[in-house]
């Protein structure tokens, strides 16, 4: 797993971009949740508005900056673009640089992270750390009975999404996620 910027020279940290290239080709919680650590030295971006399945103020990672292409085709007055990673694991390639701040909101959005999709030994870990998570969890398994999705009740719902914010509560907090395989 990286730790360091590919080029501590630039004005925006991103993994290398070997480990980028395989990361994008499925979606992967557990590194994501483990690259959106406190601790990490990724630049955090933000969106200035929705743009297809990202939302307003949604936090998202920079993977990977491309600059406009000199004497190439320019549509509008675009500075480059951006790959990024979401809180559920998955990229997003080619986001506008306009559309993108530095700027923390005062509370920041993210995708939905997917329970059944982070691994059982990292599932417990956050259960161990955090009680937070641990009631997040009894409650869901309660409302839920086992759905992971389709027709759930509403409790269902407001279960889950109450355990995707303690989960990014701890881990925007600080909390400590075990290192995942990379991809």
């Amino acid at each position: 797993m990286p730790s360091k910027c590919a080029d501590a020279s630039s004005q925006v940290c991103t993994p290398p971009g070997d480990f980028v290239d395989r990361l994008c080709n499925k979606p992967h919680q557990d590194i994501a949740l483990w690259l959106f650590g406190k601790d990490t030295p990724f630049t955090r971006l933000y969106l200035r508005g929705k743009m297809d399945e990202l939302a307003f103020d949604e936090e998202v990672l920079a993977l990977r900056y491309r600059a406009t292409p000199k004497g190439g085709i320019q549509v509008g007055n675009s500075t480059g673009s951006y790959d990024v990673l979401r809180w559920d694991g998955s990229c997003a390639l080619a986001v506008d640089a306009e559309m993108i701040t530095k700027s923390r909101p005062p509370k920041p959005h993210n995708a939905r992270v997917q329970w059944h999709r982070i691994a059982g030994s990292t599932q417990d870990a956050l259960i161990a750390a955090s009680d937070a998570v641990k009631r997040a969890r009894a409650k869901r398994g309660k409302e839920c009975q086992g759905a992971m999705s389709g027709d759930v009740s509403a409790a269902c719902e407001k279960a889950d999404a109450s355990l995707v914010a303690a989960v990014v509560d701890y881990v925007r907090g600080g909390g400590a996620i075990p290192t995942p395989d990379a991809p």
